[in-house]
């Protein structure tokens, strides 16, 4: 039996060194953007859905009292007016007003549950960040220290 090992091919432990660095600054990257995502969603959430919700039933509320209005209006008028048209008006804004209190009610119910739903998987997020910054920085670190001592061995073994 031989003394020595067969070390050959320890290029491809660096590359695969190489590979692995390069994949982390990419996932860190892909993280940063999962962690900017939910805090952006959580801003529209709070800051911008839910205010631009209550403007546009502000708006359309307005809109069915004009409507209701002139349907008074052309009721007490002796002239006869599409009164049918007007009610059929009325009743789609009613239904609009409906449909924008429903989705007004499901993004407070979002925000009610952010925590418990997002914010969960999110912190799982952050354990990946931290595997990725101790246990696979001390990978790449052996990776290195094993590609120096056997490129060490080799030359040794070659002299």
């Amino acid at each position: 039996m031989s003394d020595k090992a067969n070390v050959s091919q320890i290029e491809a432990l660096e590359r695969f060194r190489n590979h692995l660095v390069l994949f982390l600054e990419r996932a860190n990257i892909v993280l940063d953007e999962v962690s900017e995502e939910v805090k952006r969603t959580r801003i529209w959430l709070q800051s911008e859905q839910g205010p631009h919700l209550k403007r546009q039933m502000k708006r359309k509320a307005r809109e069915m009292e004009m409507l209701q209005q002139e349907l008074f209006t052309a009721r007490l008028s002796p002239l006869k007016t599409a009164k049918t048209g007007q009610q059929m008006q009325i009743n789609r804004k009613r239904k609009e007003i409906r449909e924008l209190e429903t989705t007004l009610r499901a993004v407070a119910g979002w925000l009610r549950n952010y925590d418990s739903v997002v914010e969960t998987e999110a912190r799982n997020v952050e354990k990946l960040r931290q595997i990725f910054d101790i246990d696979m920085k001390k990978a790449i670190q052996n990776l290195s220290e094993s590609y120096r001592l056997l490129q060490e061995y080799q030359s040794d073994s070659s002299s």
